[in-house]
């Protein structure tokens, strides 16, 4: 399948001297060709000035957008995106690498054409439900890029069990999430939330035929009910899943460093489902819990409580 990327840098930055790009093309590009590739931003800021070269490389079209011209940013990347359609038909499938809800426009022209369409977006910044809901397939970002570590082979794959009953926590939890946003959560959001929290997530896992006969069970095990189009949850009592519980009580202070190793080997987070240390972090990551990141060398990482 021939494949497009349109990046918006300043929603999706990757830190500079990582191989976090690579991890994204390698993604994309799996069994499949990258025939056009833009990224788009103001290349003087020196948030992404580091990591133009890296784009360059990858065979990328760097296309800047002035200080000045921010606002017609957004413009620019669906009149490019749109053209991409026309003037090169033999693309299938197009990546947009942001999750700003002014792309409605983009995916809605992309899809009438016949486009298969994936989203990839950083869920700590924000992802606009609307966007994500009308993709074909939607990504979390730092759930794609996987730096190299010498150190710790526990966070060189990323995999995780979810049980039924975590699932209708999950479901739960998602909904608090929306109603905590100020958002009403509406039976797509909820589903989209939960795939962005834990992209384990697939109702059809546990014998449901749709999503909605997942929802009926799922109401129940959570007393959770559904008025005027709409999620409700009946406990008002803000509760955090257990797992991340332990993985709070396991750092010692707050806005202080500390080996994800050493955090790792406190609590058996194998037993919430986890395989893996970094997927519980992330998660925990996702939902503002902790903080994670790395040293210089990209050998090691931390974590920290918020």
């Amino acid at each position: 399948m021939h494949v497009g990327i349109l990046w918006d840098i300043e929603n999706v930055t990757p830190p500079a001297n990582t191989n976090y790009i690579q991890s994204v093309i390698e993604k994309v590009g799996e069994n499949n060709r990258i025939s056009y590739a833009m990224a788009f931003g103001d290349w003087n800021k020196n948030s992404i000035k580091n990591i133009a070269h890296e784009l360059s490389v990858n065979n990328f079209e760097l296309i800047h957008i002035p200080k000045s011209r921010k606002d017609s940013a957004d413009m620019s990347l669906v009149a490019h995106g749109v053209e991409l359609i026309f003037q090169y038909p033999h693309i299938e499938r197009f990546v947009l690498i942001s999750g700003d809800g002014d792309f409605r426009p983009l995916l809605s022209s992309q899809k009438k054409w016949g486009k298969e369409t994936w989203v990839i977006c950083d869920v700590k910044k924000h992802a606009s439900e609307d966007l994500l809901k009308m993709a074909d397939k939607y990504l979390d970002y730092r759930e794609i890029i996987n730096p190299e570590d010498n150190q710790e082979s526990d966070i060189t794959q990323i995999s995780s069990i979810l049980t039924k009953e975590m699932a209708f926590e999950l479901f739960k939890e998602a909904v608090g999430i929306i109603i905590k946003e100020g958002k009403k959560p509406l039976s797509s959001y909820v589903k989209i939330k939960m795939k962005l929290l834990n992209n384990e997530f697939d109702e059809k896992k546990w014998g449901y035929n749709s999503w909605l006969d997942f929802v009926k069970e799922a109401k129940t095990a959570t007393n959770i009910t559904f008025e005027n189009g709409c999620f409700a949850i009946n406990d008002k009592e803000e509760t955090i899943p257990e797992v991340f519980k332990m993985l709070i009580q396991a750092i010692k202070e707050t806005d202080k460093l500390e080996l994800a190793s050493q955090v790792a080997e406190k609590f058996d987070y194998k037993k919430y489902g986890y395989k893996k240390f970094r997927i519980l972090a992330l998660d925990a990551e996702k939902r503002g819990y902790i903080e994670t990141m790395y040293d210089a060398d990209k050998t090691t990482w931390f974590i920290k409580k918020k």
